[in-house]
C-alpha cells in the first residue's frame, strides 16, 4: 500500500483532497442556485511566468509551424542519425502529450470514420479530459539543484545545455494554460460541426457535467464556448460536481476508493533501474558542478513538454535523444496501466460508477444502481442527472477516462507491459489514448436493414474508431458498430461484477482489507500473487497469514 501511495506521486495529475473544514460554497445540490459554479474545492492553483516566446524562441529553422501557437518543431537531439522527427518528442509524452489524433492507434478501423450512409446518429456521450495544464508541483527539486550551482559558480554547461547556467523554474502549477484553453475551444467547434443538429429538436438544455478543480471548470466552459457561442449561459448548463474527500464523484472516483492498489506497479521501478542511463551519462558529461540522478532526467524530459505548452518553448526539448523520449514514454505507460489501467486490481472498481451513469443513460431509465461512486442525491434528481438528452458531455481527468476504458473492458489497449524490458508492439500509449483534451465519444446510431431498422452504437477515443469486439459482447465488425442492445446487455451483467468495487471500494469481503481477503475472493491471479511476493512487506504477510508456499512466491 506504501508503494501505490508513492507511485501516485509520479502520476501527472494533482488531486487537491478536500477536508471537512474546506468552504462548502453554493454546492451543486444544496444552493439556492441550481447550477452554480462558485462551490469551492478548485483544489491548489498558481499560474506561471506570462511567456515572451517572440524574444526568447531562438530555434533556426524552415519548417513550418502549422499555425501552432507554441513551439513543436524541435527535433531531437541526433534527429538525422536516428531518423527522428519532432513528433518523436511530441508524441511521446505520455498524458501530457498536447493534444492529437490518435490516428495509429487503431490502424484496422482506418477507412471506417465516416458514419455507414445507411445510420443515422442519435444520441452522442463525450467523455473529456480537460486541456493542456501546468505540472502538479513544479520543478521544484530541479529548480533548487541548478539555482545552488549557478550561485556558486559551480555549473559548467556547454553546448545546446548552455541554457542551463540561466535557466530556473517559471511554471505555475495545475491551472489551465492557454493551449488547454485552445484545445478545449475548438473540440468545442468541432463537436459543434458534428453534432449541433441532435439539439434541434430537444426542449431542454443539455447539462454539461465537469468537477470542481480549476482546469476542470475552465475546460468546460471553453468547451461551451466553442460550441455554443458566446451566449452558452442560455443554451447549456454547466454542473459542477464537488472534487473532495467524503463526497461521491463519478469523474473524479478515486475520492471515494481509496483501498485500491497494484502490485505490478513494482515493476515502475523496475523499469527505471535500467533506463534514462544512457540520457544520464551524457548529461553529466556535458554539465559539470551539479550531480543529476534519474529522477532530474524524467523532470527534465517533462520540462519539455510542460514549459511547451505554458511558456510556448523549452530548450530542455533539444537535449534528448530519440531513445531517451521513448523511454518516457515508456515510462508514463507502466506507470498508467499499472496503478489505473489493466494492470491495476483497481482500475474498474474506480471507473464502474460512470460506466453505470452511461448505461442509465443510454437506457433512459434514471438511476437504479448499483450505488458505487455515484452521487445518488444528483443522480436521482432527473434536473442534476436527466434523461433523454441527445448529447452528453462529461469533462474528467486523465485517469479517470482510463479507469472507466477499463471498467468497459477495452480490452483493445489493455496490454501487460513488462519492467525488464520495453514492448514496441503495445496498443497501449498514454500519448493515443489521455493526451491532454483527450475525449472518449460513443456515437448511438439507427441503420437500415433487412429487418427494418436496428440500433448500433460505435466508440471512437481521440478521433480513432474502437474495433469493438467480444471483448464488449459485440459481434466484431470491420467497421467498429456493435448492436446496442448487446453492448447493454454486456454492461448490464458483467460490468459491475468484474469490478469487484464491494470488495475494493466499500470492503464488504474483509473490513480489516488485508491481502488475504483478495486471494480469497479470487480476485487475485496467480501471476499477480507473485508480484506482491517481490515486495517485502507482502511477502511477509503472504507467508505467515495466508500460509502460502514460497514457490508460489517465486
Amino acid at each position: 500500500m506504501k508503494l501505490f501511495v508513492a507511485l501516485l506521486a509520479t502520476v501527472s495529475v494533482c488531486w487537491a483532497r478536500g477536508t471537512p473544514t474546506d468552504p462548502w460554497n453554493n454546492v451543486t445540490g444544496t444552493s439556492s442556485q441550481t447550477f452554480p459554479t462558485d462551490v469551492g474545492f478548485q483544489g491548489s492553483v498558481k499560474y506561471g511566468a506570462p511567456p515572451f516566446l517572440a524574444q526568447a524562441d531562438q530555434l533556426k529553422t524552415s519548417k513550418p509551424n502549422h499555425n501552432s501557437p507554441v513551439e513543436m518543431r524541435w527535433v531531437p537531439l541526433n534527429a538525422e542519425q536516428d531518423h527522428a522527427t519532432s513528433d518523436d518528442i511530441f508524441r511521446n509524452l505520455g498524458s501530457t502529450s498536447p493534444y492529437h489524433q490518435a490516428d495509429d492507434l487503431f490502424p484496422e478501423t482506418h477507412g471506417y470514420e465516416n458514419v455507414p450512409k445507411q445510420c443515422r446518429i442519435k444520441q452522442a456521450h463525450i467523455l473529456h479530459r480537460h486541456g493542456s495544464r501546468y505540472p502538479a508541483t513544479g520543478a521544484g527539486l530541479l529548480d533548487a539543484k541548478l539555482g545552488l550551482a549557478q550561485k556558486l559558480g559551480n555549473l559548467q554547461a556547454q553546448g545546446d545545455y548552455g541554457f542551463l547556467h540561466s535557466w530556473k523554474d517559471q511554471l505555475g502549477e495545475n491551472a489551465l494554460v492557454h493551449l488547454g484553453a485552445q484545445e478545449l475551444f475548438d473540440s468545442g467547434v468541432k463537436y459543434y460541426y458534428e453534432y449541433a443538429q441532435l439539439l434541434e429538436q430537444s426542449k431542454q438544455k443539455p447539462v454539461l457535467r465537469t468537477t470542481s478543480q480549476s482546469r476542470m471548470i475552465d475546460s468546460a466552459r471553453y468547451w461551451a464556448l466553442g460550441f455554443f457561442g458566446w451566449d452558452m449561459a442560455d443554451k447549456a448548463h454547466i454542473e459542477v460536481l464537488t472534487e473532495t474527500l467524503l463526497q461521491n464523484n463519478t469523474l473524479a472516483p478515486y475520492m471515494t476508493c481509496p483501498n485500491v492498489f497494484s502490485p505490478k506497479a513494482l515493476r515502475i521501478l523496475e523499469w527505471r533501474a535500467k533506463a534514462f542511463g544512457n540520457a544520464q551519462k551524457r548529461l553529466q558529461e556535458n554539465v559539470k558542478g551539479v550531480s543529476f540522478s534519474k529522477s532530474d532526467i524524467i523532470t527534465m524530459i517533462g520540462l519539455c513538454g510542460y514549459e511547451t505548452v505554458s511558456q510556448g518553448y523549452s530548450d530542455f526539448c533539444k537535449i534528448f535523444t530519440k531513445q531517451d523520449y521513448e523511454e518516457y514514454e515508456y515510462d508514463q505507460d507502466l506507470t498508467f496501466q499499472s496503478v489505473f489501467g489493466f494492470m491495476s486490481i483497481g482500475g474498474r472498481a474506480m471507473g464502474i460508477g460512470w460506466v453505470t451513469e452511461f448505461l442509465s443513460r443510454l437506457k433512459g431509465s434514471g438511476f437504479h444502481g448499483p450505488q458505487t461512486t455515484q452521487n445518488s442525491t444528483l443522480d436521482s434528481n432527473p434536473t442534476y442527472f436527466p434523461m433523454h438528452q441527445p448529447l452528453y458531455v462529461d469533462f474528467t481527468h486523465d485517469v479517470v477516462i482510463l479507469t472507466i476504458l477499463t471498467a468497459l473492458n477495452f480490452r483493445q489497449i489493455g496490454d501487460d507491459l513488462p519492467g525488464d524490458h520495453m514492448n514496441p508492439n503495445r496498443r497501449y500509449r498514454a500519448s493515443r489514448v489521455t493526451p491532454f483534451g483527450a475525449r472518449l465519444v460513443f456515437e448511438v446510431m439507427e441503420c437500415d436493414d433487412d429487418n427494418g431498422s436496428t440500433d448500433y452504437i460505435r466508440a471512437k477515443l481521440n478521433d480513432a474508431v474502437v474495433p469493438l469486439d467480444g471483448n464488449q459482447g459485440c459481434e466484431g465488425r470491420r467497421d467498429g458498430l456493435c448492436k446496442l442492445s448487446d453492448y447493454m446487455n454486456f454492461l448490464e451483467h458483467h460490468a459491475y461484477s468484474m469490478s469487484n468495487y464491494d470488495l475494493l471500494c466499500q470492503l464488504k469481503l474483509d473490513h480489516n482489507f488485508n491481502i488475504t481477503a483478495l486471494i480469497d475472493g479470487a480476485i487475485l491471479s496467480d501471476d499477480q500473487v507473485r508480484e506482491l511476493g517481490k515486495n517485502p512487506y507482502h511477502r511477509s504477510v503472504l507467508k505467515h497469514k495466508h500460509k502460502l508456499s514460497k514457490t508460489a512466491l517465486l
